[in-house]
């Protein structure tokens, strides 16, 4: 089985189309896949997400603004993951097609009803949107990238569960980069990821105690 966590910038439309890749994979594989997606939050995300959505970069209020919108929206998506994985990524597609193809501003009430239609238990949301355990999840998100060395988002990391000593990092990962390789035999469930690796010239990540940090938190 191989496990795929892709590391996203929940307001960026690219990684909206990586996610969309993720979800087509997942349907085109003959395998079993098992994927997350990680928020990542840093100044690159920050600056990109100005940058989007054609924001004034020197403007310190919109950089305040920015940022705390961001890290609202992966509060409410740890809270939503707290419910179920697969409903923690509807709700946030659903987020996400909202504030990004309907053009929606971001708000306590859009937070809400976008919950309401991913069927979460909306008392339970609203309680853990705030709490202090969606915060620790947020921080250990954070420390796994950077310790992976994930600083740019729509990066995927791949561990195959055949050889869980090592995980294999694609950089501007796409539902091409991942499908031929498959298609091709080279990521096979008889297949290393170090011939992917090798293939792709993509670092390999040594993962040890690492791999059940990122494993940490997952709900079925």
């Amino acid at each position: 089985m191989l496990e795929l966590h892709l590391f996203v910038n929940p307001l960026g439309m690219r990684c909206l189309r990586c996610e969309k890749d993720v979800l087509q994979i997942d349907h085109d594989l003959n395998t079993k896949i098992s994927y997350q997606f990680v928020p990542l939050f840093n100044m690159k995300t920050i600056n990109n997400t100005i940058d989007l959505y054609h924001l004034n970069p020197h403007d310190l209020a919109i950089r305040q603004r920015v940022s705390k919108t961001l890290n609202q929206v992966i509060l409410d998506y740890k809270a939503a993951l707290f419910q179920g994985r697969k409903r923690g990524r509807h709700y946030l597609l659903l987020l996400q097609s909202a504030l990004i193809k309907k053009g929606l501003n971001y708000s306590d009430e859009l937070a809400n009803k976008i919950a309401a239609d991913s069927n979460l238990d909306i008392e339970m949301f609203l309680e853990d949107r705030q709490s202090q355990l969606a915060k620790q999840a947020f921080r250990q998100d954070q420390k796994i990238a950077n310790d992976l060395g994930v600083s740019e988002t729509a990066t995927a990391v791949v561990f195959n569960t055949n050889d869980s000593d090592y995980g294999l990092m694609i950089p501007n990962f796409n539902y091409d980069t991942l499908i031929n390789a498959f298609k091709s035999g080279e990521l096979s469930p008889k297949a290393s990821l170090n011939d992917l690796a090798s293939n792709y010239q993509a670092p390999k990540l040594k993962i040890l105690a690492l791999r059940q940090e990122v494993l940490i938190g997952k709900i079925e």
